[in-house]
């Protein structure tokens, strides 16, 4: 539909339909965009709770680690 050939208030009541609609497919995207970077996080727990099994360490070994080298760094 072309604007020129139409009415002010024609115009007007297209655009604001227009914003409405990109305002909706923007929280669509950003709802998406939330559950991807859920999805990310997932992995990568999954990722590193492979590892830790993998290592044959506990989960008291592995912090106590974690804990020394963040001290180590603070010094």
């Amino acid at each position: 539909k072309k604007l020129e050939n139409t009415s002010l208030e024609e115009q007007l009541e297209y655009v604001e339909q227009e914003i409405r609609t990109k305002e909706s497919d923007l929280r669509e995207l950003r709802h998406k965009a939330k559950e991807i970077r859920k999805k990310i996080e997932e992995k990568q727990k999954d990722e590193i709770f492979s590892a830790l099994l993998a290592s044959g360490k506990t989960v008291e070994e592995v912090m106590m680690y974690l804990k020394s080298g963040n001290e180590e760094k603070a010094e």
